[in-house]
C-alpha cells in the first residue's frame, strides 16, 4: 500500500513539473506574426500623362495630375468627347515634387517632368482657320523664371488667303542641361490642310541623337529628325518648373506660371483638343500611324 502511494506521488511530480515546463516554454516563445510586405511600386509607364476628355480632365496616365479649369466645355471629339477651350481658357496642371509610395518617397510626378530626357506629344486638335486675332497657345510646360516656357506649342497668328485650314505652328524648347550656351531652341514651320477639321499632331524628340520632329496627320512634315545644336542637345532637362498648362500660353493663367503677366496678342486656342498624350520616349513610326488609325 505505502508502495502505491510512493508510485501516485512519483506520477503526481511528473504531470506537475512537465506542465510547468510547457507553461514557461509557451510564455518564453514569441508569438508567430503575419508578415505583411509593402507592396510592389507600380511598373514603369512611359505614357507619363494621358487625357481622354470624357468629361472630365482626369489624368489616366502614370503622373495622374490634377488641375483646375477655366472655361471649358465639352464637345464630340475625334474619339468620344473631346474639351473645347473657350475665351481666355485653359487646363492648368500642377505637379508635385514627390509622392510618399508607402514608406519613402518617390520623385513623381514633377520630377519625371523636370527630367523627360526624350518625349514625344501627340495629341488631336480640331481649330479654327485661319488663325487670325493673335497668336493662339496649346501646351505649355512653364519656366517661372522667364516669359517663354520651358517646352512651349503654340499656334502663330498667320492667314493664308489659298488656304485657311494651314497652321503656322511654332515650338519653344528650353533645355537646361545646355544652358546658358544653346539651351534655347525655336522650331517653326507651316503645316496644310491641318485646321477646320480634326487633325493628328506628334511631336518628337530624341535625346540619344538630338532629333527632333513633327509629324501631322501621320505623314512627315518639313521638320523631320531635324538635329538641334550640332546634334549634342542631348538629354532634355527643364529648369523652374512649376506646372503646365493646356489650351494656352505658360503666362496666360491666373496666377501665371511664368514671370510674366497677360499679353493681349496672346490668346487661348480656338478649338478643341483630344487624346492628350505626353510620353518619356520617342514613339516609333508605327506607334505614331497606330495613333492616327485608331483614333484612339
Amino acid at each position: 500500500m505505502k508502495s502505491n502511494k510512493i508510485l501516485l506521488l512519483g506520477l503526481s511530480f511528473i504531470i506537475a513539473f512537465g506542465f510547468v515546463i510547457t507553461s514557461c516554454q509557451k510564455l518564453d516563445r514569441p508569438e508567430m506574426k503575419e508578415i505583411i510586405k509593402d507592396p510592389e511600386p507600380p511598373p514603369y509607364n512611359s505614357l507619363k500623362s494621358y487625357w481622354q476628355f470624357e468629361n472630365n480632365t482626369t489624368d489616366e496616365g502614370e503622373n495622374k495630375l490634377t488641375g483646375t479649369t477655366k472655361n471649358l466645355t465639352y464637345v464630340a471629339g475625334i474619339s468620344g468627347q473631346a474639351v473645347k477651350i473657350g475665351t481666355d481658357g485653359y487646363l492648368l496642371l500642377k505637379a508635385t515634387d514627390t509622392i510618399k509610395y508607402p514608406n519613402e518617397f518617390v520623385a513623381l510626378p514633377g520630377d519625371t517632368l523636370r527630367n523627360l530626357g526624350s518625349y514625344t506629344l501627340s495629341f488631336w486638335m480640331n481649330g479654327v482657320g485661319p488663325v487670325q486675332g493673335g497668336a493662339q497657345g496649346l501646351f505649355a510646360i512653364s519656366h517661372k523664371t522667364q516669359f517663354w516656357g520651358n517646352l512651349e506649342v503654340f499656334l502663330e497668328n498667320w492667314s493664308n488667303a489659298s488656304d485657311a485650314s494651314e497652321a503656322f505652328l511654332k515650338i519653344h524648347m528650353f533645355n537646361d542641361s545646355k544652358a546658358p550656351a544653346n539651351g534655347e531652341q525655336w522650331n517653326e514651320l507651316k503645316i496644310p490642310g491641318v485646321l477646320n477639321k480634326w487633325s493628328h499632331i506628334v511631336i518628337t524628340y530624341n535625346e540619344t541623337n538630338s532629333q527632333f520632329s513633327v509629324v501631322a496627320n501621320g505623314q512627315p512634315t518639313s521638320i523631320t529628325n531635324k538635329v538641334l545644336d550640332g546634334g549634342t542637345y542631348g538629354k532634355i532637362k527643364f529648369k523652374d518648373f512649376n506646372g503646365m498648362v493646356l489650351g494656352n500660353f505658360a503666362f496666360q493663367t491666373t496666377p501665371s506660371l511664368t514671370n510674366h503677366g497677360p499679353e493681349s496678342w496672346a490668346k487661348a486656342f480656338n478649338g478643341a483638343l483630344d487624346q492628350f498624350r505626353i510620353y518619356d520616349r520617342v514613339l516609333s513610326a508605327a506607334e505614331i500611324t497606330e495613333l492616327f488609325n485608331t483614333k484612339k
